[in-house]
């Protein structure tokens, strides 16, 4: 049915925007720690950083490569206790999206979609490396995109006012 589907004609502009995922993968995974004779005399839970990062590659006709790279760090003090990084990817079809629309459809629908892979991923690194990582929660995508659109609106008027 899904090949049904994508073979299909996708000009009827009757139809709304439609985003369909086409293949989802793991395009990289690495786990560092501290050997647990270094962390000796470590004492309560250690502090624990993530950071986001994105790349796309328009691959033409609607298709979208998405990677979601998820970082995660670990310190107590400064000694770091382990990192761990994760990339999943997905190709994403879209169609009948406008141009306005697919800023917001790169950003945040195909991250929303790729999130729970790495999510699950560096839960299961960290816990094969011998450490407790609280339950990551859920990240708010719109949110995370609508302020990116906010700051670089505010440094375009930074940049633009006479000093």
């Amino acid at each position: 049915m899904s090949e049904e589907n994508q073979a299909a004609p996708q000009g009827n502009s009757a139809e709304g925007p439609q985003m369909s995922l086409q293949h989802i993968f793991l395009k990289d995974a690495s786990y560092e720690a501290k050997s647990p004779h270094e962390l000796d005399g470590a004492t309560g839970q250690p502090d624990v950083n993530l950071n986001l990062a994105q790349r796309t590659t328009d691959m033409g006709q609607g298709r979208w490569e998405v990677i979601l790279t998820v970082t995660v760090t670990a310190k107590e003090g400064e000694k770091t206790v382990f990192v761990c990084e994760v990339q999943y990817g997905g190709i994403f079809q879209f169609s009948n999206f406008t141009e306005e629309q697919m800023p917001y459809a790169i950003n945040v629908l195909c991250p929303n979609v790729l999130y729970p892979y790495n999510r699950a991923k560096i839960a299961d690194l960290v816990s094969a490396g011998g450490f407790l990582l609280p339950p990551m929660q859920p990240i708010n995508f719109e949110s995370v995109f609508r302020q990116r659109i906010a700051d670089a609106k505010a440094q375009g008027e930074a940049a633009q006012s006479p000093s």
